[in-house]
């Protein structure tokens, strides 16, 4: 990957990384550090990913890795995880005049999204949020199609099972 190939990489996909990042950390300041170190790793190995089109995934795997990694470090450590009371971030988008139950539903799908397991997270969000394809996903986790279908589907139902749960503790 050349130098321009690269700043063009950077520049296309540093929101997305720090994006995927933040929500699967809940950490705005982890996610940076993991966005910059992905970010330095895909220089280091531009030789590697000397296709343009292949530093998308390359980067994304990467931080989806960096991001394994911290939450591990944090379980080993018996850092107390916030997930379970944090408030969502601020949508910059989301305007006043929206309906209240929509904001609602919102915050509920976040704090429960805090509540299951990362891995389910991060296949959520890849999928539901960022708009991964099934094939993207598949290459990222090492696994047929079939088997992400099904781990989607455990991951969606165990997220709709942490929003009853809080509707329950309303």
């Amino acid at each position: 990957m050349e130098a321009e190939a690269y700043r063009q990489a950077v520049l296309e996909l540093k929101d997305r990384v720090f994006g995927y990042a933040a929500q699967l950390l809940r950490d705005r300041e982890e996610a940076r550090d993991v966005t910059q170190e992905a970010l330095v790793r895909l220089w280091e190995h531009r030789a590697a990913v000397a296709d343009p089109a292949a530093a998308k995934p390359w980067l994304l795997r990467t931080a989806h890795n960096l991001c394994i990694d911290r939450l591990r470090q944090r379980r080993a450590r018996g850092t107390a995880s916030l997930d379970d009371v944090a408030e969502p971030a601020a949508d910059p988008g989301w305007s006043p005049d929206r309906p209240a139950d929509a904001r609602a539903l919102r915050t509920e799908v976040e704090r429960a999204l805090g509540r299951i397991p990362p891995r389910d997270r991060a296949l959520l969000l890849l999928r539901e949020v960022h708009g991964h394809s099934y094939e993207e996903l598949a290459a990222l986790v090492d696994a047929p199609i079939g088997t992400l279908k099904s781990l989607l589907h455990r991951a969606r139902a165990r997220l709709r099972r942490e929003v009853e749960r809080l509707r329950m503790e309303r």
